[in-house]
């Protein structure tokens, strides 16, 4: 279920400065960054000679945000500033080498977000030759300066890009070729890369990919990674996995805050503290949880105060003689209260002689995230779909009176075009209807798969807008294309790096599979390889696949919220799959249980029974399970207590992988990632981190 296409790079002119009152431009460094995260420290290293744009000092609150382009104003004084943090003072000698050696780090996106933070993605490079799935992640605040960097590089051995290969390009093709089999759809491309094995020892080799796509009923856009001096096949894997079982309106949660103000409480005097909870919660249950220390507790009057201003007496100068309030209180008065804000607790003293300290207190909320009403306005929703029941469709009229699935209203436009059944999807063949009211009982039964699809990819598109704040899977609104009909009896769908493929289902194994989060699920692949491209093998391939499967799940959620007939639970696939279609028991995956499918593992201590991408996905798709939930993993039997929600678990993964994750990112690095993005969106003691670092405990990533 997967491609990652390697986008070209673009080249930014870094213009050499003619200023000779300012001091030479220093040389790009090689950044070594242990765990990933790297604070703001001055770091060593070499090549390229530029002018020093001066970082933006001035706040990007209220600019537009996504993705810059490269060669604009602001995009530039980023790279700048970027590039001047990773580089050190260099002498004459040294910057001459490093000129000599050639860039280290080149540019390959700009990307501002709604935070005001301004994120510039590096591939790294070595004496001119692109390192295989290394990048570096510069991260700017507010202010335009650099506030910390992601990435991991280690030392590469001189020569490897400077020597000239034993193997000539072709040569490298044709090992490929062998290796696959078959004939290719067109002239396989190869680039010349170095590359790290699982043994942390670098080549010099070449990346060779080769399409089979037509007449396959695996489409494949596989890829090699060939020593370019033996001719060995260091690495392999298909970029297009494909969607298939791999053989052998309010939800309910739970919010929780804490604070430990050690505040004391005088003598006929009080002590206040205050939580604040940020989720937009229906208040079922609420329990109190105190901790005073007092030597007589008869002397106290306790209340909470919710944001609204309710205010519920814990305690009444009752308890007499005994020492301490400590222990839970069932504050059932709250019921119906928003969670949302500031709440608020007062210890006061009522007699004379005796004195204490609030130590510490916390919440247990029980409730539900109320239904959001659709941020964009709401049509008439007068077209019928065959999984999301009732919706509303935007299209375009053509001059012939008749309406196609072509939306303008989004992006660069959203569109969905019928394959008529060809082994590769291709040409414009619009799918059509006589009076803008799609799916009636009289249209023709192609349509079908078309409404189905042109919804999906609409939702697709509302949900990286209104809930991860992007524009369209690039952050610059492209469009989104989408295919049906393709080829016969077609249990698959796909993502081909440019593109959306969908098959018709047999009949047998899955019906048209073109649900919402089949939908999501593979245009997220396009979200991933725009953005953290994480290569699909290893443990990166198996967050590449969980991160589609997350983001499906997320567009279906979010179409919920939307529209009262679609639903959503935490199976993957399971609208489209037979014999049982729409029962959440059958399924291609189980994001609250993983182990269920008899494939899959979600605990990391299994990791090397299951290195299969989509087996491996299990870990972290029950990570974010237990994140927005709560609950246990069956294997560790470790408990995360309470979730923070659905919105919140997609904000925070949504923006670990744009902005924090990297082509060859771990589980480990992933846990890292996710984590930093909760600190960004809600503070570091914020319950939402807890909760993060909670749930990849449970699946036994630390």
């Amino acid at each position: 279920m997967s491609i990652r296409r390697t986008e070209g790079q673009t080249p930014v002119t870094l213009r050499p400065s003619t200023d000779t009152s300012k001091t030479p431009a220093k040389a790009q460094n090689v950044l070594r960054v242990k765990d990933g995260f790297e604070s703001v420290k001055g770091v060593g290293g070499a090549n390229v000679a530029a002018a020093i744009v001066p970082p933006t000092t001035t706040s990007t609150q209220g600019a537009p945000v996504g993705r810059l382009a490269l060669d604009s104003k602001e995009a530039q004084s980023a790279i700048q500033t970027s590039l001047k943090h990773l580089t050190p003072p260099m002498t004459a000698q040294t910057l001459l080498a490093a000129n000599k050696a050639g860039a280290t780090l080149v540019p390959k996106s700009v990307e501002r977000d709604e935070l005001g933070m301004t994120h510039v993605r590096l591939d790294r490079m070595h004496e001119g030759v692109k390192v295989f799935g290394e990048q570096v992640i510069s991260h700017l605040g507010q202010d335009g300066k650099v506030s910390s960097v992601t990435g991991e590089q280690n030392p590469i051995p001189a020569g490897l890009g400077s020597q000239k290969p034993k193997l000539a390009p072709q040569q490298a093709i044709d090992i490929a070729k062998k290796e696959l089999g078959g004939k290719a759809d067109k002239q396989p491309s190869s680039e010349r890369v170095i590359y790290q094995d699982q043994a942390g020892k670098y080549h010099s080799a070449y990346q060779v990919e080769v399409t089979q796509i037509a007449g396959q009923e695996k489409p494949k856009k596989q890829n090699y990674i060939i020593d370019a001096n033996t001719g060995k096949v260091l690495e392999t894997f298909n970029k297009i996995g494909g969607y298939s079982r791999p053989a052998a309106a309010g939800e309910s949660t739970q919010v929780t805050g804490a604070a430990s103000p050690n505040a004391a409480i005088p003598d006929l005097g009080k002590a206040t503290s205050k939580i604040a909870i940020a989720d937009d919660v229906s208040v079922e249950k609420l329990k109190l949880n105190l901790d005073i220390s007092h030597t007589y507790s008869g002397d106290l009057s306790i209340s909470l105060t919710s944001p609204s201003g309710k205010t519920a007496v814990v305690q009444n100068r009752k308890g007499g003689g005994v020492d301490d309030v400590k222990g839970s209180f069932d504050l059932s008065a709250f019921a119906g209260e928003s969670a949302k804000g500031e709440w608020t607790i007062t210890v006061e003293d009522k007699a004379k002689r005796d004195t204490g300290t609030l130590n510490k207190w916390s919440l247990d909320i029980t409730g539900t995230k109320p239904n959001k009403p659709p941020t964009d306005p709401v049509g008439t929703a007068d077209d019928q779909s065959m999984y999301s029941g009732h919706i509303d469709l935007k299209t375009t009229k053509n001059a012939d009176g008749t309406y196609s699935l072509e939306d303008s209203t989004r992006g660069k436009g959203v569109v969905t075009y019928d394959a008529k059944n060809a082994a590769t999807a291709s040409g414009q063949t619009k799918i059509t209807d006589d009076n803008d009211k799609w799916g009636e009982a009289t249209d023709p039964a192609r349509a079908k798969a078309g409404i189905d699809a042109h919804y999906g990819a609409a939702m697709t598109y509302d949900f990286m807008k209104n809930i991860l704040g992007r524009d369209s899977i690039d952050g610059a609104g492209e469009k989104l294309v989408s295919y049906v009909h393709v080829k016969n009896n077609y249990v698959n769908a796909y993502w081909d790096g440019d593109k959306m493929s969908y098959g018709d289902g047999d009949g047998k194994n899955a019906g048209p599979l073109t649900t919402l989060d089949i939908a999501g699920h593979e245009i997220a692949h396009g979200l991933t390889e725009r953005t953290a491209g994480l290569v699909y093998s290893g443990e990166s391939g198996g967050l590449n696949e969980s991160f589609s499967d997350i983001m499906g799940t997320g567009v279906e959620w979010y179409a919920a919220q939307h529209n009262p007939e679609a639903k959503w639970n935490w199976t993957v696939g399971e609208a489209a799959w037979t014999p049982n279609n729409g029962d959440p028991t059958d399924g291609l995956r189980y994001m609250n249980d993983p182990t269920k499918d008899n494939y899959s593992v979600d605990n990391y201590k299994n990791y090397p029974k299951q290195t299969e991408v989509h087996g491996s996905s299990g870990i972290s798709n029950n990570a974010f399970y237990l994140l927005v939930e709560g609950g246990k993993n069956r294997t560790s039997g470790l408990e995360v207590k309470g979730g923070v929600g659905m919105e919140d678990g997609l904000k925070i993964f949504g923006r670990a992988l744009t902005t924090y994750m990297t082509p060859k990112t771990t589980f480990a690095q992933a846990r890292e990632a996710t984590i930093k993005s909760a600190t960004d969106l809600y503070g570091a003691d914020s319950t939402q981190v807890q909760k993060v670092k909670d749930a990849w405990t449970a699946v036994g990533v630390n």
